[in-house]
């Protein structure tokens, strides 16, 4: 008899796939993540064991919710290798400095490569599994084959039209026939479709209330700016029909502005439309959603909101593009648009006899209730048929059974890559990486570098007391045109004090959790705008986001060592500002904070008449200049005596040390000045007129915000010499012999918030 050999033994054990990748799996805001994630899941229900590499990189940071929810602080992790749990998944990741794919820094890669060499030879796969088109993901499939490891790719989108990335891979794995078909045609290579991956307990909701017209990631390849034109054409003639829209990675607000400024008036919301920040349970929009809309303008390899809408029975509204129609057989409609619609950056707008069909099918769909449940029941009938989960795992299985036979994970690597090596060497078993923090990003980038050495104490906390109630009268609101008062952390302060109303802008998207700010009644944050003069720019995005400016970085040879990397060049961007005076309806705005990366000029120049009643002007000025047409400080003060303002004071200034690393860490030596904060106050002739609420709102700023207790103090007994010793006592600036009756002064009262008697939510309305 034969006996059974070791090596049927360990044939019998399950099989073994690493999914290797710097992308997270765990990114909401991304379908291709959402999609494989559930690909993975369903392979270890059928007996794979199943390894996951990846690094903290998003599309989007609006999808990293639930990662913060096991990792609440990365960036006390950062360079380190961290492990996610996932249900039956745990997700290896190497925490990088920046979400952003092209932010990932050569020491990041080195690490995640050295780990993805570990693994290979540690956990020995039988498949090595990966999607990605740059140059880290070429050696993924590299040195696979270098061991003999068959090698799958996950292709969803119409972007790979070279042929160096397949080189190595053995199974390219798409979501449907269309692109197969696309890729066969216009590339050359095989594909295996295998269909969308939905699970019904995240994604299919147990009641529908078939209220709204739904559209999932709004932006501009989507088709962002033809749903704009439906809805305001809805909210013109139909404002009963309710829309919903949910963000993932696009901006809503963006999209909203730019198309509507094309169109004649440009908008800040609209009444019909109601907007869900980017989640992952979306069982909530479904069950609302009567109808759901897909105006994708790009190749849309599939569309992962189709085949959930299928699985909800929810009719579709589709452009003829891609997979779509695939994706809905007869349980929808698909329009055919201009051919300038599907080129980029996809913002053509449509003519009215364009418009109509689509606005003609959105009315037919929520009117004719027989037409209706037809489609309904076309659409139960397409997801049961095309979608079901089981179904799309079985296809899965079957293209990646022909890698998993081969048994790959049992070879001796050191032959195969002996062979393969032009000096016939085989290559050393890897050890574990060794994970090191680099501290160059910080260094360069200054976040908690000695750039910061030397400014001011106030810069990062209000200065509030205990023991004076200060009574304003309307929210003071403010205008920060590089949200630095959120990056300092002040925002949160001044929000709970309840007194202030911010309006923030983002041009740099620097916030990573702007998520945080949706709703608040007193922050509002508004990403990829700025103000200046109104007309379209082009916004240069470097290295450093910090460093992302409408104006243009200095050469090289212009700049410091330090500012080197950081003003390197990425991309060049479109991007609207917003002049303050088109604003129609500002209200008041008491306090402008302008950054020295924008065209500050331009700001005030176009905010002439916004700005006649303002309080006070933060401009900040840099000293050592980084990028051309910088502000200086000649230009404002000109401006300013010009327009009833007048120089106050420096603040906030940041200093360089030109001292080694570990030196200046140890010693507070920054002498080298290179930036600061001018701050502007009504001129002497408008300080006289000033009424007593304004100047009661002004002491508050200076004293809350800079510590100036000496000119509110002035501010207040101009008006009230009673009020005035009450503040001098508070802040502990008066003598216990001074006042005209000591035993007169109120009584301590626990108030950390400022009481004031009345709202003033002009801007907030606007800009919302």
């Amino acid at each position: 008899m034969v006996k059974n050999t070791s090596l049927s033994a360990t044939q019998k054990r399950k099989p073994r796939l690493l999914w290797a990748n710097p992308y997270c799996l765990l990114d909401t805001s991304s379908g291709a993540s959402m999609t494989v994630r559930q690909m993975l899941l369903q392979l270890v229900s059928r007996g794979y064991e199943v390894q996951v590499l990846g690094a903290t990189i998003f599309d989007n940071p609006k999808g990293m919710g639930r990662l913060k929810e096991q990792f609440p602080d990365l960036n006390a992790h950062q360079h380190q290798l961290i492990e996610a749990a996932d249900g039956p998944l745990t997700h290896q990741l190497v925490v990088s400095y920046s979400h952003n794919r092209n932010h990932f820094t050569t020491h990041e890669e080195g690490l995640w490569y050295n780990q993805y060499l570990y693994l290979l030879d540690s956990f020995k796969p039988d498949v090595v599994w990966f999607y990605g088109g740059q140059t880290l993901d070429l050696l993924i499939a590299n040195e696979a084959r270098d061991r003999g490891i068959p090698v799958a790719f996950y292709l969803a989108n119409g972007n790979y039209k070279a042929s160096n990335w397949c080189r190595d891979v053995d199974l390219i794995l798409t979501d449907s026939q269309a692109t197969a078909d696309m890729y066969r045609k216009t590339v050359g290579f095989l594909s295996k479709p295998v269909g969308k991956f939905i699970a019904p307990e995240s994604f299919v909701a147990e009641q529908h209330e078939r209220q709204r017209l739904l559209f999932v990631n709004p932006s501009w390849q989507k088709g962002a700016s033809v749903f704009v034109q439906l809805a305001e054409k809805l909210e013109r003639e139909r404002p009963d029909i309710e829309l919903e829209v949910v963000e993932a990675r696009a901006d809503w607000p963006a999209v909203l502005r730019e198309t509507t400024r094309k169109m004649g008036e440009q908008r800040g919301a609209l009444s019909n439309v109601v907007v869900t920040p980017n989640t992952s349970a979306m069982r909530g929009p479904y069950s609302r959603a009567r109808v759901v809309m897909a105006p994708s303008l790009w190749w849309e390899s599939s569309g992962r909101v189709l085949a959930e809408a299928m699985l909800n029975g929810i009719p579709a509204l589709i452009t003829n593009r891609g997979g779509m129609p695939e994706m809905i057989g007869n349980a929808g409609i698909a329009f055919d648009f201009p051919s300038a619609c599907y080129e980029e950056p996809y913002q053509q707008l449509l003519s009215d006899d364009e418009l109509q069909p689509l606005v003609d099918a959105v009315i037919s769909l929520f009117d004719d209730e027989a037409l209706y449940q037809d489609y309904v029941d076309r659409a139960w009938l397409v997801g049961k048929e095309k979608h079901h989960l089981d179904a799309a795992t079985e296809r899965l299985v079957t293209a990646l059974t022909p890698l998993v036979r081969q048994h790959a994970g049992n070879k001796d690597f050191a032959i195969t890559q002996k062979k393969r090596h032009r000096q016939r060497l085989a290559c050393q078993l890897s050890d574990k990486p060794e994970f090191k923090v680099d501290n160059s990003l910080q260094q360069l980038f200054g976040a908690k570098s000695t750039n910061n050495l030397g400014k001011e104490a106030q810069e990062t906390r209000l200065c509030l007391t205990e023991d004076f109630i200060w009574q304003i009268k309307g929210k003071i609101m403010v205008l920060d045109n590089r949200a630095s008062l959120i990056k300092s952390g002040l925002a949160d302060q001044m929000a709970a004090t309840e007194a202030f109303g911010i309006v923030a802008f983002d041009p740099a998207s620097e916030i990573k959790d702007a998520k945080q700010y949706e709703g608040s009644d007193y922050i509002q944050l508004f990403q990829h705008a700025l103000l200046g003069n109104g007309k379209a720019t082009t916004l240069h995005a470097c290295v450093a986001p910090e460093m992302t400016s409408i104006l243009s970085p200095l050469p090289v040879g212009k700049l410091p060592k330090r500012h080197h990397l950081g003003a390197k060049p990425l991309a060049e961007l479109p991007i609207t500002t917003v002049a303050l005076d088109s604003i129609d309806g500002l209200g008041n705005l008491d306090w402008l904070i302008l950054d020295e990366l924008s065209d500050a000029m331009a700001v005030l120049e176009h905010g002439k008449k916004s700005l006649t009643d303002t309080l006070l002007i933060q401009a900040r000025v840099a000293f050592q200049l980084t990028h051309e047409k910088q502000p200086n400080l000649a230009e404002l003060q000109h401006w300013a005596s010009r327009n009833g303002f007048r120089f106050y004071r420096f603040h906030n200034i940041s200093h360089y040390s030109h001292l080694p690393e570990k030196l200046s860490a140890q010693t507070a030596c920054a002498t080298e000045q290179e930036s600061g904060d001018v701050l502007f106050l009504p001129s002497h002739e408008r300080m006289a007129t000033l009424s007593e609420k304004e100047r009661m709102k002004l002491a508050f700023i200076l004293s809350a915000g800079f510590a100036a207790h000496d000119v509110a103090f002035d501010l207040i007994a101009d008006f009230s010499q009673d009020k005035a010793l009450e503040f001098l006592e508070a802040q502990k600036l008066l003598p216990p012999a001074v006042g005209k009756d000591n035993n007169a002064l109120p009584p301590k009262i626990n108030l950390a918030k400022a009481a004031f008697l009345g709202q003033d939510d002009n801007l907030f309305e606007l800009l919302s």
